[in-house]
């Protein structure tokens, strides 16, 4: 009986400049050497039944990716955790697994990235100074738009994204300005870490243009019953 897992796992920090590609391929590697009974797609060149929700872009690092992997047969959450963990590198850990059972004529359950609403990030920003700070994002905060430009697959527009952004907390640290933000993430409503953090530096002077802006995904979630749901948790 083939058996879908949804399985929650890390991208290190030591290999944020991994590009998504490069992390499929990675992630491959480890499910092949796992020797767990993957399914294969039928004909003359045939994939692993494997997809990454959400790629992250380079330079950002997780505690809360997703990937659908399809099996042959039924295991225990726990074996599929552990054969995944002895074949991976240290900057890879796989943490949950979700079975969803595959019945022949029956709708399946959409794949990771289709259930998505929102993702939650760190994010910090190394600042120049810190006099101005607590004023300029109290103005920013208390503007009911933040427009810029966004790009979709029409082009680009002027996009309200304060909409997109389902909570917010901030402070300062060793100059640093840290955020921790919910935002809109899937195929519904998308908002990027990356545009977010461009969208403040253009509100919030004392930021350094120049410097690494430092941003981890904590986790990913569904929307349900209005609340946010850990993927693994909603599923």
């Amino acid at each position: 009986m083939k058996v879908r897992y949804v399985i929650k796992f890390t991208k290190g920090a030591d290999i944020k400049f991994i590009g998504h590609l490069d992390l499929m391929r990675t992630i491959q590697r480890i499910i092949k050497r796992s020797g767990l009974p993957v399914e294969y797609s039928k004909g003359f060149n045939p994939h692993m039944a494997l997809s990454i929700a959400q790629p992250l872009s380079v330079g950002v690092y997780s505690d809360g990716e997703y990937l659908d992997l399809v099996l042959t047969e039924s295991l225990g959450v726990g074996e599929v955790i552990e054969k995944l963990n002895e074949s991976a590198p240290p900057t890879i850990k796989f943490l949950h697994a979700t079975p969803v059972e595959i019945i022949e004529n029956v709708k399946r359950l959409p794949q990771a990235m289709a259930l998505l609403d929102g993702a939650r990030y760190t994010i910090k920003v190394k600042l120049n100074g810190t006099s101005k700070v607590e004023e300029e994002m109290g103005k920013t905060l208390n503007e009911s738009k933040w427009e810029i430009v966004k790009k979709t697959k029409k082009g680009e527009k002027l996009t309200d994204i304060k909409p997109l952004v389902k909570e917010f907390k901030y402070w300062v640290k060793d100059n640093e300005l840290i955020l921790n933000t919910l935002i809109a993430t899937g195929s519904r409503e998308n908002l990027s870490a990356d545009l977010l953090v461009t969208y403040l530096k253009g509100k919030v002077s004392e930021i350094n243009p120049d410097s690494f802006v430092n941003i981890k995904r904590e986790e990913m979630y569904i929307l349900k019953n209005n609340k946010y749901v850990p993927l693994y948790k909603g599923i």
